[in-house]
């Protein structure tokens, strides 16, 4: 049998695989009640705007530069756009679908839980918006998504999450895969900040929240619950079919949900 087949009637394998995707609609609901718990979160942009590198010729001009060269422009077009959902997805086919390491497997889920709630606390708390959004930078949506809101800035989950994922990975350097994961995770920093989606600040924040869990989450097992095993694996496939089918859903109506909602319109009949 193909071992990847193989790894979709593995349970260890796909009680974890279920485990990423429900971390990752845990960040999608923690966004939809922002919009009623953030309402408390102190706007801190003003004073943020003091800090040196926070200027308005700064951010224009190294998006200027990005848009002058057309070939490095889309590709950090792409890499942002699809940095975030994307590089978790790809990190976990490799680690836990191509490899089926566990151990490092257990250790990346619990860095995407801690820096989730890492971040999700400091937005609660204070909030500073976007740059493309602070200078009014035309060509840039200021609706907020399923994924991301323009107050989730500092620190960058995009960047925190690069950084994981390079420190995770890193032990695979060697191999292709490693190799390949490592380079798309590493162009993630400059995508944010020369797009004009985040400020320098942000990017370092993000570093020091992924150095901060990682260390928490060194050598760190997860102990899947006995219920699980009780399971039959059929019923536990369909489980995460039906999950990634979903997840996958959620990802495309994050891109570009005004089109979305403009396909359900008109499906319902609507203006």
């Amino acid at each position: 049998m193909n071992p990847l087949l193989a790894r979709l009637r593995d349970r260890e394998v796909l009680v974890r695989l279920n485990a990423f995707i429900l971390s990752y609609f845990g960040w999608i609901a923690f966004g939809i009640l922002y919009g009623y718990l953030g309402r408390w979160s102190i706007d801190a942009t003003r004073e943020f705007l003091k800090l040196p590198l926070t200027s308005r010729s700064l951010v224009l001009g190294l998006l200027s530069f990005t848009k002058s060269i057309p070939p490095l422009y889309m590709t950090l077009r792409w890499v942002y756009y699809f940095g975030f959902a994307g590089s978790i997805g790809f990190m976990v086919l490799y680690v836990l679908l191509y490899l089926r390491d566990l151990k490092t497997s257990d250790e990346l889920l619990a860095r995407y839980l801690m820096a989730y709630a890492g971040a999700g606390t400091v937005y609660l708390i204070f909030h500073i918006h976007a740059p493309h959004y602070v200078y009014h930078i035309p060509g840039y949506s200021v609706d907020n998504t399923l994924l991301t809101r323009q107050e989730f800035v500092l620190p960058s989950l995009h960047n925190t999450f690069a950084a994981i994922n390079i420190i995770t990975i890193w032990k695979y350097r060697k191999r292709i895969g490693g190799k390949a994961l490592i380079a798309i995770n590493t162009l993630i920093p400059f995508a944010t900040v020369f797009l004009a989606h985040h400020w320098i600040y942000d990017v370092l924040t993000g570093f020091l929240l992924a150095w901060a869990v990682s260390r928490a989450t060194d050598g760190w097992m997860a102990r899947v619950p006995e219920c699980f095993y009780r399971w039959e694996l059929k019923s536990l496939g369909a489980i995460t079919a039906f999950n990634v089918l979903l997840a996958t859903l959620a990802f495309l109506v994050a891109l570009d949900p005004q089109k979305w909602l403009m396909v359900i319109r008109s499906i319902l009949g609507q203006p």
